[in-house]
């Protein structure tokens, strides 16, 4: 029979089997046997939400706001028209066979304080604070264009936070009609001293400028105004000055990430961006009926609810309250036996 024996010491175990020892190594990019790399480690080191564009809880086109989960669209004065796009079955510009990437139209206006940006506010200002990381990700437009990185430090709301700092790593990217792909190495600078918001929605924003106004020259590398289609496709902001392959994490876990900050979904073209025939409830009898509803992710603060257009039998005056991190209580006031409800709801615990 043979003996397995198994010493693990800082990161390093040596298997033997029989009388044959291999020795194996656990690094943050994979494990590796008599130094050949044989299997990944799903470390979670990529910082970005829905970096691949696979989740669109809200409905797949927008003009402003969060639109594909976790990215927000931020444009004022300017106009912009958000939309997942599809890639082409087999196609080999982008790796990792993606199936979607992100795509904003921008129409810009003239106006010193106008600008266009696609953000992702990462939660915690700790977060590679006083460190090396690299952003890399893949982008192209219908002509040639410059867009711009920068990174975002904000130290929250409530109480008397620091203020927040900008124009960390501003990188000017040159896109052209094809997929590129575009590495971006940033020291995100120490908080050492400052204060914290006392409503815990700090966080760290990776941007991509598309459109700015005079106003943010010197913020900026004077991107200048501009119109234009921009696509941008597998975002990945991790530890470090190296950027290492696209991390592929599970469609569950990477939808249960995305729902710690929003619930709720289109599922057809009356009901906007709340969900359809989420909550249905009936009454046996008059009077008022409650029930709890769990979330299917423990969300990161108490959201924001909001009802859609429901639709009664017997029933309405139909309302979210006491709401809590695992669920919220609905309330519905039934006339007659029988009285029901069908209630698009949405829960929001964005930064």
């Amino acid at each position: 029979m043979s003996e397995l024996i198994v010493n693990t010491i800082s990161g390093l175990s040596d298997l033997s089997v029989g009388n044959t020892t291999v020795n194996t190594a656990i690094t943050s990019t994979g494990i590796t046997q008599n130094g050949d790399n044989i299997s990944p480690v799903q470390s979670f080191r990529n910082k970005i939400i829905n970096g691949n564009f696979d989740f669109w809880q809200r409905g797949t086109t927008g003009t402003s706001g969060y639109v594909a989960d976790r990215w927000f669209n931020n444009v004022v004065g300017s106009t912009a028209a958000i939309s997942r796009q599809s890639f082409t079955l087999g196609q080999t510009d982008v790796p990792n066979e993606p199936s979607y990437f992100h795509r904003v139209v921008v129409t810009s206006v003239a106006g010193a304080s106008n600008y266009g940006i696609l953000t992702q506010p990462i939660e915690s200002v700790r977060t590679f604070a006083g460190q090396t990381a690299t952003l890399s990700f893949w982008a192209k437009a219908d002509a040639s264009k410059n867009i711009v990185v920068e990174f975002v430090q904000s130290f929250g709301t409530g109480g008397s936070p620091s203020s927040t700092v900008d124009a960390i790593g501003v990188t000017t990217c040159a896109l052209t009609t094809s997929w590129q792909k575009f590495t971006i190495t940033a020291n995100i600078p120490s908080i050492s001293g400052k204060t914290l918001g006392t409503n815990n929605n700090d966080y760290l924003a990776s941007s991509f400028w598309f459109d700015a106004g005079s106003d943010f020259n010197a913020r900026i590398n004077s991107l200048g105004q501009q119109s234009g289609t921009f696509d941008i496709a597998q975002v990945q902001l991790e530890a470090g000055s190296v950027a290492t392959p696209f991390e592929m994490r599970p469609l569950g876990t990477e939808l249960a990430l995305c729902q710690r900050y929003y619930q709720g979904n289109k599922s057809d073209n009356t009901t906007g961006d709340y969900g359809n025939s989420i909550f249905r409830g009936q009454s046996s009898s008059t009077g008022n009926f409650y029930y709890w509803m769990p979330f299917s992710t423990i969300m990161r603060a108490i959201p924001t609810m909001n009802i859609g257009s429901p639709t009664y039998s017997n029933a309405g005056s139909a309302v979210f309250f006491n709401a809590t991190r695992h669920g919220a209580e609905i309330y519905i006031s039934v006339s007659l036996a029988g009285g029901y409800a069908v209630i698009p709801w949405r829960a929001s615990a964005e930064l």
